[in-house]
């Protein structure tokens, strides 16, 4: 996935790092001419700066293939590019919360509307907030809650011919994931949609993100209209152009270069669908935008080293290796930074291994042979098994 941070951060940590530029550089002959004591430590700390460049790799095998206590590893691990896997710390988070001003500020600025409700709605812990909706004479939505669902006209008629979710006629595949379309570089147009995002009252520092390019010529072609029966109605009079060009962006948040999980208990798949941040961008701009569970993060606090992936694996091991009669191939495994409720709106921010579980056998009853997905969560520190109902 690309990725994209908030320029104003980085600019902050780059002067930090000037500050302390000269802490910990290995001597030089410059230095000693200049009078400043040679204490003959040199070698020790070229090897405790390579220690440390060994610590901050902390490398895992791209696939882990083994066969413990029964249960078949064909495993492909998944690590962010962007992650300092040398460098990650306890922190803790909280939800965001939308600022419904700001918001209308970015969104319905120059808009009539024909329809508004304010409104109170019960979050986490019983807490009410405010939540507003707002249909406008241009045929534009606007509703905001502990999420964001913004909406034009143009995206009502993209939706018919670009389908992602596994659930309604998937069509994705049909689309490029690298095409570069007339409206602009897919990299410059996030970059806007992240100020956007974070002009709304958000603060999205950093994050991952995957778009489809979706050209006009394969809509037309994949457009269809369905009746409320199901029926394919005819769509001899939509037309289709360039202006029609959009790209579709999936984004998901990032701390410490790892995403932050965005799953639950009864929904877990980490699937292009699921991603948190969804946004339909055509020339005129945003057509689509929803945004959820994107957190706050406290400042870094100790730092947390990760286990070796062998240990982790007999965890799930344990989980799985003593069912009779089933069979059990662990295929992937991704690192995510988890949020886990605490108290108080609090989250523990825990560093853990998806499971993706493929598990088989046979029906008992019918005698029919099955085969389903399932997920584990693993602690990446401490071996442990981390459950999912944590909303």
């Amino acid at each position: 996935m690309k990725v994209r941070k908030n320029m104003i951060a980085i600019m902050a940590l780059l002067c930090m790092g000037c500050v302390g530029c000269t802490k910990g550089q290995p001597k030089t002959d410059a230095g000693i001419e200049s009078g400043l004591e040679d204490t003959g430590n040199t070698e020790n700390e070229i090897e405790s700066e390579d220690t440390k460049s060994a610590a901050d790799k902390q490398d895992f095998p791209d696939k882990f293939q083994e066969t413990i206590n029964g249960v078949t590893f064909d495993t492909k691990i998944q690590i962010s590019e962007e992650a300092e896997l040398g460098n990650l710390h306890q922190a803790t988070a909280t939800l965001q919360r939308p600022d419904i001003e700001k918001i209308k500020a970015v969104f319905a600025a120059g808009r009539t509307a024909v329809e508004e409700r304010n409104e109170t709605g019960s979050g986490e812990d019983g807490m009410e907030y405010p939540c507003y909706t707002a249909y406008y004479e241009d045929g534009a939505f606007l509703h905001t809650s502990m999420v964001l669902n913004y909406s034009t006209p143009v995206f009502e008629k993209i939706y018919g011919a670009f389908r992602f979710r596994p659930d309604f006629e998937y069509n994705a595949v049909q689309y490029s994931k690298d095409t570069v379309l007339e409206i602009g570089d897919p990299e410059k147009i996030f970059d806007s949609v992240l100020k956007n995002i974070n002009g709304a009252g958000y603060q999205l520092d950093s994050a991952a993100y995957d778009y489809y390019a979706l050209d006009h010529e394969t809509m037309e072609k994949e457009y269809k209209m369905l009746d409320k029966s199901g029926e394919e109605l005819s769509v001899d009079n939509i037309s289709w152009g360039a202006g029609d060009d959009c790209y579709f962006y999936m984004a998901v948040q990032q701390h410490e270069g790892l995403p932050v999980y965005f799953g639950s208990s009864d929904f877990p798949e980490d699937e292009e669908s699921n991603r948190p941040v969804q946004v339909l961008y055509s020339a005129n701009g945003i057509e689509r935008l929803e945004v959820s569970q994107l957190y706050s993060f406290s400042e870094p606090g100790e730092p947390v080293s990760l286990l070796d992936f062998g240990r982790i694996a007999e965890t799930v091991s344990k989980k799985y290796g003593d069912v009779i009669g089933t069979s059990y191939m662990v295929t992937r495994a991704e690192l995510y930074k988890m949020p886990v409720k605490l108290a108080d709106s609090t989250y523990d921010l825990k560093i853990v291994w998806l499971f993706e579980v493929i598990e088989s056998g046979t029906d008992s009853d019918t005698g029919r042979d099955y085969e389903y997905t399932q997920y584990m969560f693993v602690d990446a520190t401490d071996g442990t098994e981390v459950f999912s109902d944590f909303r």
